[in-house]
């Protein structure tokens, strides 16, 4: 079950209402808390904060193409138009790090989603198939490295494409 099985190891053996998920290559800022769990604690309806995956390392697109370093990256269009058009319409995304979970909303759906490849965007549909919002704070408050290689690149975009696709169904 992956990484979705592993968060719902990790609910069993910790009892925090919330939960804050980062990548393993994932370091937030000193301030990831003060400026996230606010929200939570306002909002009893709010079971995902997101905020914007940033990289600092350039992608295999940016350092291999001749203009690479003066197109903005790929994750700029989704964590800004994307997120942003999702967060109007309380449709969040969940994308697996840089987040904060309420456990209770979690749990309430029979934990992380263990059935698609993409368990992040899936598990935040099921909350809000249950009436939970899902909010997206656009400001970078932890950084990561991008993938390495083209091949990588391509494979992720690929996965995560075939997550989507029984999402969909």
């Amino acid at each position: 079950h992956a990484k979705g099985g592993n968060l719902n190891h990790a609910l069993k053996v910790t009892h925090s209402p919330y939960a804050v998920i980062f990548d393993c290559d994932h370091v937030p800022t000193r301030g990831f808390l003060k400026r996230t769990i606010g929200w939570m604690i306002a909002d009893p309806n709010l079971p995902v904060l997101q905020t914007p995956h940033h990289f600092y390392a350039p992608d295999p697109f940016q350092r291999n193409l001749e203009s690479g370093m003066h197109v903005p990256p790929e994750g700029n269009m989704f964590y800004g138009l994307v997120q942003d058009g999702n967060d109007f319409w309380d449709a969040t995304f969940f994308c697996g790090s840089c987040a904060v979970i309420r456990r209770e909303a979690v749990t309430g759906i029979g934990g992380f989603a263990t059935e698609t490849v993409t368990e992040d965007a899936h598990t935040a549909l099921k909350m809000q198939r249950k009436g939970w919002g899902t909010a997206y704070l656009r400001e970078p408050l932890a950084a990561g490295l991008s993938t390495e290689r083209l091949i990588l690149h391509i494979g992720q975009r690929v996965r995560w494409a075939r997550g989507m696709r029984p999402i969909m169904r």
